[in-house]
């Protein structure tokens, strides 16, 4: 079999219903089980189902991930706050989080909520685009299991610390810019392993710090750009970490293989009201001009200039027409999780 195709709904009831029998709450479950279809409906499977919902399952079951947090906010000062996850699934807390900086963000005209005592969050552009639909500029990071060393350096020591803007448009549609400070995101390190794909060549380096293509072997990932990702990588430390009380580096805690383990991961989700400057249409109209002047420069052969973000949305549209692709082998542990926690099959299309 190369692979099957499910439909978003079909791929949400089987997630959550594979959460629910680990005994996490409806709603905790829906919650986190949308935020894994919604990564793998926009291609992007290193965030989706096929590299996450089984150890997410595991990390409830194992008591890594709180399945019922008291998710409470701990300080809150003109624009901005500070919220505890109570160790629960970054999913929820992170929602929770930006629901909030929306809130902050039309009484100051921003809004900033960092968050600490979290667990992994996802896909970061789920939260930014919480913002765009109120016509705001959204921002999330979150720190991570370090995989990256400091720049000039060997030992692990920072995490692939995702940088997530999301900018609301006009016609044109929104600028949503995703990306790890690293060269890519460990989740796909990781599908390429279960796959059983090589990786690009400098995407990361092995025990020997030799460059490698085979994800089995990749021990440490290059950061972006060499010293600029290493700085990104550090900045969002900062904001994620270091503001909200998180932990740090080596601090946070693991997630593949220690379902027993709290992470103690910090994120910031921030919120820009971009009427506090002027007219939404206003700018949604400068927004359209910026993207036709990008969008109007000379093509390489063969080539198109798309927009952050823009790959994605296509995937999206393309997935909810014909049905979300799983590989074989992704579609295998799906048949494997149905049997182990008695919930009904996957029903492909």
């Amino acid at each position: 079999m190369s692979g099957v195709r499910v439909s978003e709904q079909e791929l949400l009831r089987f997630a959550s219903a594979v959460l629910e029998a680990v005994d996490v709450p409806s709603d905790v479950a829906h919650t986190v089980a949308d935020n894994l279809v919604q990564g793998e409906l926009h291609g992007l499977a290193s965030h989706g189902v096929s590299r996450l919902l089984e150890v997410y399952a595991e990390r409830f079951a194992g008591g890594g991930i709180n399945p019922r947090p008291n998710i409470q906010v701990v300080h809150r000062d003109r624009g901005a706050a500070l919220i505890d996850g109570d160790s629960g699934p970054g999913a929820v807390a992170g929602t929770r989080a930006m629901s909030l900086a929306i809130e902050l963000a039309r009484g100051h005209g921003s809004g900033w909520v960092a968050v600490r005592n979290s667990s992994h969050f996802g896909a970061a552009f789920l939260y930014a685009r919480m913002a765009m639909a109120q016509g705001m500029i959204g921002f999330a990071t979150t720190n991570a299991v370090v995989q990256v060393a400091p720049y000039g350096g060997r030992t692990k020591m920072l995490g692939t610390n995702p940088l997530c803007v999301g900018v609301p448009g006009g016609k044109h549609g929104p600028v949503l810019l995703d990306m790890a400070t690293s060269q890519a995101a460990r989740g796909k390190v990781q599908v390429a392993a279960i796959n059983g794909e090589s990786i690009p060549l400098g995407w990361a380096v092995d025990r020997n710090d030799q460059p490698t293509t085979d994800p089995n072997n990749a021990w440490r990932l290059l950061p972006l750009g060499g010293y600029k990702g290493y700085g990104l990588a550090l900045l969002m430390e900062i904001l994620s970490a270091v503001v909200s009380g998180a932990m740090v580096g080596t601090g946070v805690g693991q997630m593949f293989n220690h379902p027993s383990t709290r992470q103690g991961i910090g994120h910031m989700l921030g919120a820009l009201d971009v009427s506090a400057f002027g007219s939404l249409q206003g700018f949604q109209d400068r927004m359209d001009d910026l993207i036709e002047y990008i969008k109007s420069g000379e093509l390489e052969e063969g080539g198109e200039i798309l927009l952050p973000g823009e790959p994605e949305a296509r995937a999206a549209a393309a997935n909810r027409q014909e049905g979300i692709p799983l590989s074989a082998d992704v579609y295998a542990i799906m048949e494997r999780l149905a049997a182990q926690y008695r919930v009904a099959p996957l029903q492909t299309r």
